[in-house]
C-alpha cells in the first residue's frame, strides 16, 4: 500500500497534466478559430467601410453640384426679385393714381349732385 499510494498520485498528476495539456491544445485551437473568425469579421468591416466612404465621396460630389446650380440659380432669382420689386412699384404708383382718380370723380359727381339739388330747388 506505502507503494501504490505514490504510483496512484503519480498517476493522478499524470492525467491531470494530460487534462492540462489537452485543455491546452483544445483553448490553442479554439484561439486559433476564433481569431481566424475576428479576421473575416474585420475584413467584411473593411469592406464595410470602404462602401461608407465611397458613400460619403458621392454625398460630398452631389453637395457640392448642389451648392453649384444653387448658386447659378441665385442671379436668376436676383433678376427675378428686381422685377418683382418694378412690378411691385408700378402696382403702387396705379393704385395711387387710381385712389386720385377715384377722389378726382368723386368729388365731380359731389359737386354735379350739389349743382343739380341748387338747380332743381331753384327752379321750383
Amino acid at each position: 500500500m506505502n507503494e501504490e499510494l505514490p504510483r496512484r498520485i503519480d498517476d493522478v498528476h499524470k492525467r491531470l497534466d494530460d487534462l492540462r495539456a489537452d485543455m491546452n491544445q483544445r483553448f490553442a485551437e479554439l484561439r486559433q478559430d476564433m481569431d481566424h473568425r475576428f479576421d473575416a469579421i474585420n475584413e467584411r468591416f473593411e469592406g464595410v467601410n470602404q462602401r461608407f466612404d465611397g458613400i460619403d465621396q458621392r454625398f460630398t460630389e452631389l453637395r457640392l453640384d448642389i451648392d453649384r446650380r444653387f448658386e447659378a440659380l441665385n442671379p436668376r432669382f436676383e433678376g427675378l426679385n428686381q422685377r418683382l420689386d418694378d412690378l411691385n412699384q408700378r402696382f403702387n404708383d396705379m393704385n395711387q393714381k387710381l385712389t386720385t382718380f377715384m377722389w378726382i370723380v368723386s368729388g365731380w359727381f359731389t359737386f354735379l349732385t350739389a349743382v343739380l339739388a341748387v338747380f332743381g330747388f331753384l327752379r321750383r
